[in-house]
């Protein structure tokens, strides 16, 4: 069995296998021969045989923790964390201070979400390990998923001090310096991590991601055509490729991306919608919550600065200055939709008695809660928000909310039930010269002013005012829209 045992760990699996294999011919209940077939059953993809194996193993010895652990692994490939987690409970049951266990307990902790109890696992295989760049890099990665992300660069950086050729954690330490929004550096993690691996799709792909974050569109394509050259199923690389493309005005490329992305993915709802909006889909009444979460989490910490100074984005002092237009009163309670970092909120506060915001995305209403301007924050969507208006509001602004909800028979009756008497809704649309809306190939969506009117009046509000402006910057041009403000009698 030891000369077994060394050919295994010299990777010459088949011989090792063979000699298992004669043992157990001759004692066919000899349990180490049967957890290290099951090793190597795990080593070779061989999952279920692998689990069989290794039960059978803890059938005649229940008392090794060894092989409780090695099922942890096997039950893991197979899909089934709950009892992969159990099952390293029970090594660790079995030995208290088994590190790799504790380690094994942890990635899996956070795989499943269990922050918290993934970082109490993987600082235990530390206490008890502490030279372990494995154990450091998946406490980074836990750290890293709850968002400590100054906590998991130190991490990481300490398992390379331990490991500098693991090109693994370069490419994750380039996570968390991207998460910091110190995308100069994260871009050379990566390319530490290609330059130890060339073929690590994943480094690539995060790459383009630290990329276009920084607006270099052309390089992010490169590295997300390197990564799906690597790994042709990278179903995120193919979506951000498609992304990237679509910001070039490159259409018909962003088409092909995301119609690879949906065929690896159906289920991506967020996907099809951008599909749509390249593809001049018109079935498409509304932007799914998730894409909106996700793209303003996403900008969250670049999104004033981009959208001020770049964009050259007026719509906050438009909308007000309509309102101070329509009324006199600086005492209202006001429901601020989509309030994002604030830059409405900014402009009204003056003007509050009390202010809600409402928002989809986390990462911007940190932004929001920061500036000190809000009564209450509301993370959630916004028909939700309107229909739990008991005293309704005085003011209810959208800045520009409405290019990610194109259908608007249902928003406008909830706006008019969430106002007051007298009350006013004052909001900004994206100008369709056609009828009803349309989700055009940027991902938003425009409306036509006489659309906006009939479901206006159709709910009870009457138009006070409306002023074509220019709401933004697109690519160098103006985007044309209307400022409207409308009230309830």
């Amino acid at each position: 069995m030891q000369i077994a045992v060394r050919h295994q760990q010299a990777g010459r699996l088949a011989e090792a296998r063979a000699i298992y294999l004669d043992v157990l011919a001759r004692e066919p209940n000899q349990p180490d021969a049967l957890h290290l077939l099951g090793v190597i059953a795990v080593q070779t993809g061989r999952t279920d045989e692998a689990i069989d194996l290794i039960r059978r193993a803890i059938a005649i010895n229940p008392a090794v923790a060894d092989y409780h652990n090695n099922l942890g692994y096997a039950l893991r490939n197979q899909g089934e964390l709950d009892e992969a987690i159990a099952a390293w409970r029970q090594a660790i049951r079995l030995r208290p201070e088994f590190a790799e266990a504790h380690n094994n307990l942890g990635n899996a902790l956070r795989n499943k979400g269990e922050l918290n109890e993934a970082i109490a696992a993987c600082r235990e295989a530390l206490r008890i390990k502490p030279d372990s760049a494995r154990a450091y890099n998946n406490l980074g990665a836990a750290l890293f998923a709850k968002g400590s992300f100054d906590e998991a660069v130190a991490a990481y950086r300490r398992a390379l001090q331990l490991q500098p050729e693991l090109a693994e954690i370069h490419s994750n330490l380039g996570n968390a310096l991207r998460g910091q929004d110190q995308f100069d550096e994260a871009i050379a993690s990566y390319r530490e991590a290609i330059r130890l691996s060339p073929e690590l799709a994943e480094a690539h792909y995060n790459m383009g991601v630290a990329l276009q974050c920084k607006g270099q569109l052309d390089e992010a394509i490169v590295a997300y055509r390197r990564a799906v050259g690597f790994k042709p199923d990278y179903t995120e690389a193919h979506y951000n490729m498609g992304i990237a493309l679509q910001r070039k005005g490159q259409i018909n490329e962003a088409v092909v991306e995301f119609r690879e992305a949906i065929r690896l993915k159906p289920d991506s709802p967020e996907w099809r919608y951008q599909l749509a909006a390249v593809s001049g889909d018109r079935s498409v009444k509304t932007a799914p919550a998730r894409f909106v979460q996700d793209l303003f989490d996403t900008y969250a910490s670049t999104f004033d600065k981009h959208l001020v100074e770049t964009l050259k984005y007026q719509t906050p002092q438009f909308i007000l200055k309509s309102v101070l237009e329509a009324t006199s009163r600086r005492d209202l309670d006001v429901l601020d939709l989509g309030c994002g970092t604030g830059l409405c909120g900014v402009e009204f506060r003056p003007h509050a008695r009390r202010m809600i915001g409402v928002d989809l995305s986390p990462a911007m209403l940190k932004v929001a809660e920061s500036r000190k301007i809000y009564d209450r924050l509301i993370e959630g969507d916004l028909m939700p928000a309107l229909r739990a208006a008991e005293d309704g509001y005085d003011l209810i602004v959208a800045g520009d909310l409405l290019i990610y909800v194109g259908d608007l028979s249902e928003f406008m009756p909830a706006v008019a039930q969430a106002l007051r008497s007298g009350g006013l809704f004052a909001c900004s649309i994206e100008d369709y010269d056609g009828t009803g809306f349309f989700l055009h190939s940027q991902g938003r969506f425009a409306h036509s002013i006489g659309y906006f009117r009939e479901l206006a009046m159709a709910s009870g509000l009457k138009e006070i005012s409306a002023k074509k402006v220019a709401l933004r910057q697109n690519m160098g041009l103006e985007v044309s829209g209307w400022i409207v403000v409308v009230g309830r009698p």
